[in-house]
């Protein structure tokens, strides 16, 4: 997940940055640092990512130049509790 494709998810499901970081455990600081561009500890990455992941964001990407890129995201609305 790259940050474009964080607040891309983040403006699908209409959350706020401190929405999301309610959702993931984690500061408000660490959410805006990660989508400024700002170098964050992988750990909080992990947690971002696997709130957005828990309500249906999904992060696709392809490949270029034999390199994965990010591809944008897409969303299938998931109930909560329900396990993928």
């Amino acid at each position: 997940m790259c940050p474009d494709q964080c607040r891309e998810g983040r403006a699908i499901l209409k959350w706020t940055r401190r929405e999301l970081a309610d959702a993931a455990r984690v500061t408000l600081w660490v959410v805006a640092a990660f989508e400024d561009g700002r170098e964050v500890l992988p750990f909080y990455e992990v947690e971002i990512r696997a709130a957005l992941e828990a309500v249906g964001i999904g992060f696709p990407f392809e490949i270029e130049d034999g390199q994965f890129k990010p591809a944008g995201v897409t969303y299938s609305p998931r109930d909560p509790g329900e396990v993928n």
